[in-house]
């Protein structure tokens, strides 16, 4: 593990089995499980969190990975968008364009409109810990009550792994999907 921290976090039996299904398709252990292990209350809060975003919502897999492929991007965590590129982009549906549009600055032409406004809602999170009327009266439209508390869920959650992702100086897992930083 690369990072700020010492690292791996020394781990007991019961830990060990925790991070066990934390891993990359080749059985490398993911970055951001590895770090949090150091404390078994964060490792516990991100473990449940997960669960949450990538088993407990109704959400379509595409737009969940859309909206954690875009909040992860325009935080600049580049380890956890690699790891999600990696193991849910392509089971999601997303093409190669799509998963380099959510690195793009602004609403690519590509999106259709419910993906577009995913990509917005992750914008504005990310930019002001909000959602603006205009944008929500947008998904009040296309999406039902419970998707949007959802998308709010995943938003609000990777947007935290994002800054942990950084604060802890978590790298990719080398030979991970690099993010793009030349797109305009």
């Amino acid at each position: 593990m690369t990072g700020r921290l010492p690292g791996p976090a020394p781990a007991d039996e019961e830990t060990r089995r925790l991070l066990e299904p934390y891993r990359l398709p080749d059985g490398r252990p993911l970055p951001i499980f590895q770090a949090l292990a150091h404390s078994r209350a964060a490792l516990d809060d991100l473990r449940r969190a997960t669960a949450a975003c990538l088993q407990g919502t109704a959400l379509p897999p595409r737009t969940r990975e859309i909206a954690v492929l875009r909040v992860c991007a325009r935080a600049g965590a580049e380890a956890e968008w690699a790891v999600h590129v990696e193991m849910f982009a392509e089971q999601a549906g997303l093409g190669v364009d799509e998963v380099r549009a959510t690195a793009a600055p602004g609403v690519q032409d590509l999106w259709p409109v419910r993906d577009a406004l995913v990509i917005r809602l992750a914008d504005e999170i990310h930019d002001g810990c909000t959602v603006s009327d205009e944008l929500w009266i947008g998904l009040a439209r296309t999406y039902a009550p419970q998707e949007i508390v959802e998308l709010l869920l995943v938003v609000t959650q990777y947007l935290k792994v994002a800054c942990l992702t950084n604060a802890l100086g978590l790298r990719a897992p080398e030979g991970l999907p690099a993010l793009p930083r030349d797109i305009e």
